[in-house]
């Protein structure tokens, strides 16, 4: 079979939701079928590392894609001139976006619809791209691929799409990410929160992961609680996290606050064990990778009870209503008694990240290519 690939979020040293996401898949499915021929759509020169085997073809096309109009030029344009050039079986896309122009049967990934839920935290030449573009999208595609049963319900809703239009590909977790010797903890707590115990934030500064309720959350944890704990925030500031600048540098507690900006995998699964918990009240996930990471490190999540959150965190952990500074708070509280050596909860964590596998889903998607391609 010969499968083009919308590769452009594989980018060296910048990977983050939706690029590990296309980096897993496709490490796998390419290792396990050497028999095919993969051409990899990149809009600029790529790394080796992303080039996972022989059977792997780069083809650079220009412009580089990080512009609504550029988007539109690239995919319209460069993608589809390649797919008439290259004559695949078939085209997977793993960003949302594809090529209206073209024949070639499409499989096309769909992380979550937060475009129509909160159009107000996407800039507004995105959001109208969004808008115009995405509902052609998913009509054109020939097969969905999405990582959550609530972000398949979503798409089936929104859309009017036939159930077996769209299939659920969880995403898995790197092995980077798992338990180890609490002994450690220590360290990554006098590197990062003046070795005091801490509650951690992993992701980007975005009004929709809820950053400014939490933080008022963390005030009134911390006019409760008399102990020495901080919180640290990894992740860089979003495009539009001006009011959340603005609540870090007036919150009363702002001595206790850390942020680490973007870290590489091994230091950030050092976090994860580290914490008393992950904090993750967001708005809206179409999976929530930072809550099976701390999973997989044995470090209890307090998650937000909506979206995909709790398919992910499943019965182990504390969940708490975003849309409330206390419900949040409560979170923290109960986190702080949770004892994180209690064989009860551990087989419960070790019995939900075993829901999730890259080897699984890459092999889901591998069939519907298969389908795709009528082979």
């Amino acid at each position: 079979m010969k499968i083009a690939v919308n590769t452009r979020l594989l980018l060296d040293n910048k990977l983050e939701g939706i690029g590990w996401h296309t980096y897993e898949i496709l490490r796998r499915m390419v290792a396990s079928h050497q028999e095919d021929s993969f051409y990899f759509f990149f809009d600029r020169p790529c790394h080796r590392k992303f080039l996972f085997g022989p059977n792997v073809h780069p083809v650079v096309l220009a412009p580089p894609a990080r512009h609504p109009v550029l988007f539109f030029i690239w995919f319209e344009w460069s993608v589809c001139r390649a797919l008439d050039r290259i004559k695949p079986d078939v085209f997977y896309s793993t960003d949302g976006f594809l090529s209206l122009r073209t024949q070639i049967p499409t499989l096309l990934t769909i992380h979550d619809l937060a475009y129509l839920h909160f159009p107000e935290h996407i800039p507004f030449l995105m959001r109208t791209y969004y808008q115009l573009m995405m509902p052609r999208y998913i009509r054109r595609a020939n097969h969905l691929i999405t990582v959550s049963e609530y972000s398949k319900k979503d798409l089936t809703t929104q859309f009017g799409l036939p159930a077996d239009q769209v299939t659920v590909a969880y995403n898995g977790c790197r092995p980077v990410f798992h338990s180890a010797d609490p002994s450690q903890n220590q360290a990554i707590r006098d590197q990062v929160s003046d070795g005091k115990p801490y509650f951690l934030y992993v992701g980007s500064m975005h009004p929709r992961k809820n950053i400014e309720r939490f933080l008022d959350a963390f005030r009134l944890f911390k006019e409760k609680d008399t102990r020495d704990i901080h919180l640290v925030l990894a992740g860089r500031m979003a495009w539009n996290a001006a009011s959340i600048k603005t609540k870090l540098e007036q919150h009363p507690f702002r001595g206790y606050i850390h942020l680490t900006g973007m870290i590489p995998d091994e230091r950030m699964a050092a976090l994860f064990r580290g914490a008393i918990a992950l904090v993750y009240p967001s708005l809206l996930e179409g999976f929530g990778m930072p809550v099976l990471e701390a999973l997989s490190c044995h470090t209890l999540p307090v998650i937000s009870g909506t979206s995909s959150l709790p398919e992910v965190g499943g019965d182990a952990a504390v969940y708490v209503d975003p849309l409330l500074t206390t419900s949040i708070c409560d979170g923290m509280v109960r986190a702080v008694d949770h004892n994180p050596e209690d064989l009860t909860w551990i087989n419960k964590v070790d019995k939900q990240v075993a829901k999730f596998s890259w080897d699984r889903s890459a092999a889901l998607i591998y069939q519907e290519l298969l389908n795709l391609s009528g082979r």
